[in-house]
């Protein structure tokens, strides 16, 4: 075998070529395989032709070349792209110079000690993203908005890479030659421009509003989901970098304590089953209560045609006055947590124990008690024309002993964190590196503004000290002291939470059990930040950053399907388990030469384990359908199957 650039109108083009006699004698040359712009140095591209030829042949080198970094990678590279072409034909007989290999046992022709593998790449994971996007009818939905098949490709490969191995653009072109996504669609992918990505990102989000509505029709369809039940929430992911080219990347509050980067916000709406159903991008310092106004119209979009009036879940940050009353204005009901702060009201009847009722069908779990409420603080709104004036609202209000254990703990932890702060401070005014009130008046002020959340229980003076004895005092101290009347008001509220909603109908259990359908949001985000890449952010430009959240929420819609498949079948499992599960199925290249010079060069999947099997059966998978391809190698030629 040999290299030579092959030029042409279009472009210069590097080529394996292999010699052979055709049938008349005549010596001969067939392309081996053709590597396009490739710049191999010509000092190699010799000893890279010779082990690329004893490795098609199964032939084993009698002294092993010290190869360079760039030949290895070249040599693994053109076997890589020979396996999965199909399309080699070999010459009538193997290199000169290459023994063949014998001795050890013989089973039915084949040399056993001899049998090998190579090119092994893991396939569980991605055959299960792929069939999602099938099931899901991306691929369709992408042609009807006038994708060619090039792009469509291109836009799977994006989504699966981010279900799968989360990274850059830069990182899905190493990733996507040792992935099996050329066995799966019978395609090669080995050379892809560096940009085709970045478009596709651009490309996915123009049309993102045509997407996110084929996929709400889509999954409400194969599902049969009713859609009476809308959560809305709100995450953060911060930029690696400055991100001076995007308007939206702000400092904010950062749900990561990444407070020192940049973030923008994210706003998404999941149904009850926890699919996205809308989702918009804000500025990294917008507040979550600002946030509702504007997703009100993504809201309405999700109205059903026959009428009703689908029920919101919010958290509290969410809930203010303002945002349920447009809730209420357009069309929808609410259910929301009431404000921490706002608990403190309410204290009279979290004390009336003998009104608390236990939620039942919670054993092994930390108990919950719930009372059903209506609102002692409502103003009467007054009556419209042809109206009666709306009901106050409906009030539950919670004991949850888990919450209860977790409160006290974070409290107690900020407690200490707060006293040693103080001490600190102290040291210092005593040691006169702070003398005068002017100077230690601002530092207890931003001490204090760093321990929000138990300051406002230590009462703090600052005096003027006494001599003792001999020894001269500092001019000043610091002094403090717990309010032990106001830790124990606080202490009694440990656990306790507010529910309010406009639902008249709705018994305390049920509105307790809607709530708790939030954390179908919460996992969502979770997947979409630890499973799905979503943080940090690594692009700078705002559309990059837009389509980069757009990517990682398609990829959630494949995550989500998946396992509600497998939900439906009674397996909880989370997708970092099924994935870990499914890597090790593989695509590999068995290499059987046998005992008359034959070679057998067998590519295909390898047999799922038992655990494996269980997981494509609950997902209607057909492994022994899995595409593979053989290619002979004999003394007479080579045939691929």
């Amino acid at each position: 075998m040999f290299f030579r650039r092959k030029h042409a109108p279009s472009g210069d083009c590097l080529q394996l070529l292999e010699a052979f006699r055709n049938a008349q004698g005549q010596p001969r040359h067939r392309v081996v395989v053709s590597l396009g712009n490739a710049t191999i140095p010509e000092a190699d591209q010799a000893s890279i032709a010779q082990a690329v030829a004893n490795r098609l042949y199964g032939q084993t080198e009698l002294l092993p070349a010290p190869y360079s970094a760039t030949s290895r990678y070249w040599i693994d590279q053109i076997i890589k792209r020979v396996d999965r072409e199909g399309r080699w034909r070999s010459a009538s007989k193997a290199p000169a110079g290459s023994p063949a290999p014998s001795g050890g046992e013989v089973i039915d022709g084949v040399l056993a000690d001899h049998v090998s593998h190579t090119h092994t790449t893991p396939l569980g994971p991605s055959w299960v993203g792929w069939q999602a996007w099938q099931q899901l009818g991306l691929s369709e939905c992408l042609q009807r908005l006038g994708w060619n098949q090039a792009q469509v490709d291109a836009a799977a490969i994006t989504v699966l890479h981010r279900l799968v191995a989360p990274g850059s653009e830069r990182a899905l072109r190493e990733w996507l030659p040792d992935s099996s996504l050329s066995e799966l669609w019978g395609r090669n992918f080995s050379q892809v421009g560096k940009d085709r990505f970045y478009r596709i990102s651009d490309r996915l989000l123009d049309h993102q509003a045509e997407i996110e509505a084929h996929l709400r029709d889509k999954t409400q369809s194969l599902f049969n989901l009713k859609r009476t039940i809308l959560l809305y929430d709100l995450t953060n992911s911060y930029f690696e970098g400055e991100a001076l080219g995007n308007s939206k990347a702000q400092r904010g509050c950062s749900k990561e304590k990444r407070n020192d980067c940049p973030q923008i916000v994210l706003g998404m709406v999941f149904d009850q089953e926890g699919f996205e159903l809308a989702h918009q991008v804000f500025e990294g310092k917008q507040s979550d209560s600002k946030s509702l106004g504007e997703m009100v119209e993504a809201l309405q979009g999700l109205l059903p045609a026959s009428g009703g009036s689908p029920l919101v879940i919010v958290d509290g940050g969410v809930a203010t006055r303002k945002n349920l009353q447009l809730l209420r204005e357009k069309g929808f009901g609410y259910l929301v947590n009431e404000s921490r702060r706002s608990r403190g009201r309410y204290q009279p009847f979290f004390q009336e124990d003998s009104q608390f009722k236990e939620i039942a069908g919670r054993a092994g779990k930390p108990p919950v008690r719930v009372r059903l409420l209506a609102d002692p603080f409502a103003v009467q709104e007054p009556a419209t024309e042809g109206k009666d004036p709306p009901l106050p609202d409906q009030l539950v209000l919670c004991k949850s002993q888990g919450r209860q254990e977790k409160e006290k703990a974070i409290c107690s932890q900020a407690e200490v964190k707060y006293v040693a702060a103080l001490q600190r401070l102290s040291k210092r005014v005593a040691k006169g590196q702070l003398k005068i009130p002017e100077k230690i008046h601002p530092a207890l002020g931003r001490l204090q503004g760093k321990h929000p959340r138990v300051q406002r229980l230590y009462e703090v003076n600052l005096r003027e000290a006494k001599a003792s004895g001999s020894i001269p005092a500092p001019a000043l101290t610091l002094e403090w002291h717990r309010k032990e009347a106001d830790y124990q008001v606080r202490e009694e509220l440990f656990g306790c939470y507010v529910l309010r909603t406009e639902r008249q109908h709705l018994q305390a259990e049920e509105i307790w059990e809607l709530y708790m359908t939030l954390s179908q949001a919460e996992d969502g985000f979770k997947a979409l930040k630890g499973d799905l890449g979503l943080r940090p952010n690594y692009h700078q430009l705002e559309e990059r950053v837009d389509g980069h959240v757009f990517i990682s929420v398609l990829a959630y819609q494949l995550l989500r399907y998946v396992l509600r498949c497998l939900e439906e079948q009674h397996d909880h499992r989370s997708w970092t388990t099924i994935k870990c599960i499914l890597s090790t199925h593989c695509y590999t290249t068995m290499l059987l030469p046998t005992k008359s010079g034959t070679l057998y060069r067998i590519r295909k999947a390898g047999e799922p384990e038992e655990e494996q099997k269980e997981i494509y059966g609950k997902l209607k998978l057909k492994w022994k359908h899995l595409p593979s391809t053989k290619t002979i190698v004999t003394s007479n030629g080579a045939t691929t199957l």
